[in-house]
């Protein structure tokens, strides 16, 4: 029995030292692995940590690239970019000639052309109180008041007398009553009159008086004339007046005909604009200075 617990002790002893010793190789080879682990993880990392810093250095050399192109870009641009200050128009050319020629004269400062307004000339008389400026529409731009431009049909002659009759140079209509009415739009009435083979729509409003005149032997009607210059005067407006004023067209359009013609006053002085075209007068009117 003793012998057999000899054995056994014997055998359970070297049990324990092959364990032991079978523990101890596999501490040293996992450390082992560890170890090798570790340093691939570094390796790797320090591969990682260069590969992000070129990746890095490549983003930031294209960002400046693309901020220095941006930035070429920009100034290549705004040194295309047109100048903010747009050459003047003829018109404003000669209306600053014109303010020093004619100091205190209330002028347009736009011709109201729908065409012709690059070859627009300007010439001017004075004559003791009376200042008279032409426009007209060349072939050409001619110098501020050429000689040359009098051989030209103007298309606007406006006019401002000092001290001057008010009365005759505005010519006033007073309304009329007692005669057949036409509606122009629902809040004008005219009167309608014929007389000496001419027919004539006149209607009131504040200090103006406006006529338009028909001729009866060519069969013009003035009504369809008369609703279209109380929507351009709608639209444009009529200048303030002193005492009185007045608007008279009269149909057809002749060349170089001066077929509307307003009157007013400013102060003492009289203005009286004639125009070939009521809506070229209004415009012009609506721009004074």
């Amino acid at each position: 029995m003793k012998k057999k617990f000899g054995i056994t002790a014997a055998a359970i002893l070297a049990a324990i030292s092959l364990s032991a010793c079978s523990n101890s190789n596999q501490s040293s080879s996992s450390s082992s692995q560890s170890k090798s682990t570790s340093a691939q993880v570094e390796k790797k990392s320090s591969s990682t940590s260069t590969s992000s810093s070129s990746t890095s250095s490549s983003n930031s050399v294209s960002s400046s690239s693309t901020t220095n192109s941006s930035a070429s870009s920009s100034s290549s641009s705004k040194a295309n970019e047109p100048s903010s200050q747009a050459p003047k128009s003829r018109m404003s050319q000669m209306t600053a000639k014109l303010h020093k020629a004619l100091p205190g004269m209330l002028l347009p400062t736009k011709d109201g052309l729908g065409a012709g307004s690059d070859n627009l000339n300007v010439r001017y008389t004075k004559s003791n109180d009376t200042n008279t400026v032409y426009y007209s529409v060349g072939n050409s731009p001619a110098d501020f008041n050429a000689a040359s431009v009098k051989n030209e049909k103007p298309f606007a002659v406006l006019t401002q007398t000092k001290n001057g009759d008010a009365d005759s140079i505005i010519n006033y209509m007073p309304a009329e009553s007692g005669l057949p009415t036409v509606n122009l739009d629902s809040n004008t009435k005219a009167t309608s009159q014929g007389a000496a083979g001419s027919k004539y729509i006149q209607w009131n409003k504040g200090k103006w008086s406006y006529v338009v005149k028909g001729n009866s032997q060519l069969k013009q009607d003035p009504t369809g004339r008369a609703k279209s210059v109380l929507a351009l005067v709608n639209e444009y407006g009529i200048p303030n007046t002193t005492s009185h004023g007045s608007l008279n067209v009269v149909m057809g359009d002749s060349v170089g005909s001066l077929n509307t013609t307003i009157a007013w006053q400013d102060g003492n002085s009289v203005y009286k604009l004639e125009a070939h075209d009521t809506e070229t007068a209004l415009k012009m009117l609506n721009s004074l200075k």
